[in-house]
């Protein structure tokens, strides 16, 4: 099957905010005349992205990077469009969920596939900028989310684990429940459940679907090819297996009552190890539960934005801007980018994690079965709030399945 923190965030360099000029913002002027400019506009800041800029000048004495950054991610767009149709062009930018359609439809972004530094890219990664068989992008990274739980609270209920199979985590769940603890807490106040892209990444490998298609495809029906998955993660709220508060718990709150060991389990990715971590308890990490016994297990997860040409670059600019991609596929910088905490996928790479997450980073991350509605669809930005909005109604009991599933589709149909 093909596939796939998104991660957010106006800032802008031509009048529309504070655009961030780190670098060598002269270019090719004065002592460095001989040199070739290479533009590059990051949504990392310059605190994390110096290391690896003096790093490539200095193996590329003849290229001097001119370093601007916007913060991800509505701010970074607008930024990045600005400059697009403004004739002021980066040299290099990033490429993500809420841009691709557009700036391949619009001819911004050069045709990576058959460049060197793809070989050893993996195909998620790639297939999350791809379309029609090309690839526009280079991610080197990707994470993916899991069921965190707390040892001596599963203990209560005789288990040591979370079950592999959603049946087997529900009945887990009644015991818990049984033995007086509460079993699981997500938040719906942040956004939607991270169940369901879960159980649909399982659902799209079983059923062979090229989802680098479905972008493609009309009318758009993201809520009619989710409803199969969202009918097997609100049997939660059916049964009464979680509270329907979580409408208004953010992932913080969720993150405070975990720690406070005031729930079992949790649905979280990566980034709330390292405080959970810190607070002492014994705790581990598993991955998803599969919506049914026999399916691949996937996660709800996403390749990292990726590193995008632009298309018009030709001569030594050109030259500059395949140089830097191959500097940042280099042993040092995916070195650099893991001991920042970076999940690396690229090929060939062997990356240490956090022992608590080895288990979702193996099963999910390193074979690329992680899934993120929103990096398939168009209009990924409408499709965030109207299934958000729907979600919660649907978690409070104000609407059924049918009407979740009717209403997205609705919404995305009416958007040109």
């Amino acid at each position: 099957m093909k596939l796939k923190r998104a991660w957010k965030g106006i800032a802008a360099a031509l009048g529309v905010g504070v655009l961030v000029s780190a670098m060598g913002a002269c270019g090719a002027g004065g002592a460095d005349g001989s040199k070739t400019t290479l533009t590059f506009l990051s949504w990392n800041n310059e605190q994390v992205m110096r290391p690896y800029i003096d790093q490539f000048e200095q193996q590329n004495p003849g290229i001097k990077v001119d370093f601007s950054y916007s913060p991800p991610t509505p701010e970074y767009i607008q930024t990045l469009q600005t400059r697009l149709v403004g004739n002021q062009a980066p040299d290099v930018f990033i490429i993500t969920s809420e841009n691709k359609a557009d700036l391949i439809k619009n001819g911004y972004v050069r045709d990576l596939t058959n460049e060197p530094f793809m070989r050893n890219i993996s195909q998620a990664n790639k297939d999350f900028v791809s379309h029609e068989g090309k690839v526009y992008g280079m991610s080197v990274s990707s994470w993916a989310s899991g069921i965190v739980y707390n040892k001596d609270l599963l203990a209560k209920a005789g288990a040591k684990e979370v079950p592999e199979t959603w049946d087997g985590f529900l009945q887990l769940c009644k015991k818990l429940k049984a033995a007086g603890v509460t079993p699981f807490l997500e938040t719906i106040a942040d956004g939607p459940s991270r169940i369901p892209d879960a159980f649909m990444g399982s659902q799209f490998d079983r059923d062979k679907v090229d989802v680098t298609s479905l972008i493609d495809r009309r009318p758009q029906k993201p809520g009619s090819d989710q409803r199969e998955a969202a009918a097997a993660w609100m049997k939660l709220y059916d049964q009464g297996l979680v509270t329907r508060d979580t409408v208004g718990i953010s992932g913080d709150d969720m993150k405070t009552q975990f720690i406070n060991g005031q729930v079992a389990m949790i649905c979280t990715g990566p980034w709330d190890l390292p405080s959970i971590g810190q607070a002492g308890l014994k705790y581990g990490m598993a991955p998803m539960p599969l919506m049914e016994k026999g399916m691949v297990n996937y996660a709800q997860g996403s390749p990292s934005p990726a590193y995008a040409i632009y298309s018009h670059l030709k001569g030594d600019k050109l030259k500059a801007a395949r140089k830097f991609l191959t500097f940042m596929d280099s042993h040092w910088a995916l070195q650099r980018s893991a001991d920042n905490g970076d999940a690396i996928t690229v090929q060939g790479f062997k990356a240490k994690v956090k022992p608590e997450y080895e288990q979702v980073y193996r099963a999910n991350v390193q074979p690329g079965h992680y899934f993120l509605l929103m990096n398939f669809y168009a209009k990924p930005d409408v499709l965030t709030t109207v299934r958000q909005s729907e979600t919660q109604q649907l978690v409070q009991g104000s609407i059924n399945l049918d009407q979740w599933a009717k209403a997205i589709d609705d919404k995305m149909a009416s958007v040109k």
